[in-house]
């Protein structure tokens, strides 16, 4: 059972992960090759739902937010570290995946993880936050060049929208025919 249940929990197949813990509620404590646990999983693949599952229906879920991988991550690096591509290829622009990132796991997961666990280092001595701010470094790059090129757009509508409209308030209504 270990390996399609963390499968599930990777790809987010909700449904399979809470049948198996259901059917054997030991697998929780199941980890893969890098001792990355469910809830672990969970978060770096960015599958809320199967995140949400795991942490209400465990009796463990304060073991499993301790957990540390191979490098020393806790589910804070880990949240930190930039989604995989295939998780973020359905969301429209830097700014986008950025900003739901931030609202979704690192300031839900902040909440309830020790305060002790925020500034935990790595075995390559990084925080949280400087996990985070590395990943993200590109992205932030993206969204700002993204950004640049709305607001471009957004001027040169601007202007020809002001063109048509001064060249209509001028206009004599009616021409400049006897009729008008």
């Amino acid at each position: 059972m270990k390996r399609p249940f963390l499968l599930a929990a990777e790809f987010g197949v909700h449904e399979v992960v809470k049948a198996i813990i259901e059917l054997f509620p030991d697998v929780i404590c199941f980890l893969d090759t890098k001792n990355h646990n469910v809830l672990q999983l969970a978060v770096m693949n960015r599958r809320e739902n199967v995140f949400k599952l795991i942490f209400q229906i465990s009796h463990h879920k304060h073991l499993l937010l301790m957990f540390k991988d191979n490098f020393g991550n806790n589910i804070l690096h880990l949240a930190g570290k930039l989604a995989p591509q295939k998780s973020l290829d359905h969301i429209c622009g830097a700014c986008s995946m950025s900003h739901k990132f931030l609202l979704i796991f690192l300031q839900e997961i902040k909440k309830i993880v020790k305060p002790a666990y925020r500034n935990y280092k790595t075995s390559e001595g990084k925080t949280p936050a400087m996990v985070f701010t590395e990943e993200h470094e590109k992205l932030v790059k993206e969204g700002e060049k993204w950004m640049k090129g709305a607001a471009s757009s957004c001027t040169v509508v601007a202007a020809l929208i002001a063109t048509v409209v001064f060249a209509a308030a001028i206009t004599v209504p009616g021409g400049n025919d006897d009729d008008g």
